[in-house]
């Protein structure tokens, strides 16, 4: 059995140490695993054929491949090609857009932030008419990147401060914590506390204090609603953390991070995933 794991090429020197435990993992199973750069790879559709080059030359498509970019078209392309793709291509549409996300979790009747989408040449009029603060998110950003909080009117020129054609408009609110729930082939495995040390972004990567959290059972129901609406191979399900302690759906990270689960445990979240892809692998 061969695998890809599929990276932008500044993401996969960043991430080098947790893609050798990806590496690792595979090489004690029989697995072979290639880290496959997208900057590199070569996809489309020739004499009527879907196809597939690597550095300049053609290749066989992997059994099943990690898609560690925010790269939907590729994962379908993959998918339509037999490859068993970690997360599916739909999860990965929809998951990496939060407006798609929020339409999508609203139907599990769970408490979520409210949410304004906008186009972007609505942007600069709808700030100057709306309350303040209030925090501006592109739909595809990633690990708090391209989150602003905005205290009152910024003028147009926010729009040179992100790339994507649409975003979502929140209120501000919560008391600077949120909370990651770690979720393996639609189970539940951990989940992490995070609580802003500065500014209002509570990522890891930004910063943020984490620890291990223990849900309640009714904590457990509010992910296990969202769960029931598709099925998750690897995800990080965020809450924000409500004034008086409740969860407040905020996303889900289809290319979640793991740095903090492993700062504050023993457990092996890699190791908990190959144990499901090759379960799944072997049931094809």
């Amino acid at each position: 059995m061969n695998g890809w794991i599929i990276y932008e090429r500044e993401a996969a020197a960043y991430n080098r140490r947790y893609i050798s435990f990806y590496e690792e993992e595979c090489r004690v199973r029989g697995i072979q695993l290639r880290l496959i750069l997208t900057e590199e790879l070569d996809f489309g559709v020739k004499n009527g054929a879907l196809y597939l080059r690597y550095q300049g030359e053609d290749v066989a498509a992997p059994d099943f491949a990690f898609c560690r970019a925010i790269y939907p078209l590729l994962s379908k392309h993959l998918e339509l090609m037999g490859v068993r793709v970690f997360n599916r291509s739909e999860v990965a549409k929809i998951c990496n857009d939060k407006s798609a996300t929020y339409q999508m979790v609203a139907s599990a009747h769970v408490p979520i932030v409210e949410s304004r989408f906008l186009k972007r040449e609505y942007i600069p009029e709808f700030l100057k008419n709306t309350d303040y603060p209030g925090v501006l998110k592109t739909v595809n950003g990633h690990g708090g990147a391209e989150v602003f909080l905005l205290k009152n009117f910024p003028g147009e020129d926010v729009l040179s401060r992100f790339r994507a054609n649409n975003a979502v408009w929140q209120p501000r609110c919560g008391c600077g914590k949120d909370l990651r729930v770690y979720v393996v082939g639609n189970q539940i495995i951990a989940a992490v506390m995070r609580e802003s040390t500065e500014g209002f972004r509570a990522n890891y990567s930004q910063g943020g204090k984490v620890s291990l959290y223990s849900l309640s059972e009714d904590e457990k129901k509010i992910v296990e609603q969202i769960l029931s609406l598709g099925w998750f191979d690897f995800v990080g399900i965020d809450f924000i953390i409500g004034d008086y302690g409740e969860l407040i759906f905020n996303e889900i990270e289809d290319i979640v991070g793991s740095r903090m689960l492993y700062a504050v445990s023993d457990l092996d979240i890699v190791h908990i995933f190959m144990d499901y892809v090759e379960a799944t692998m072997k049931q094809r």
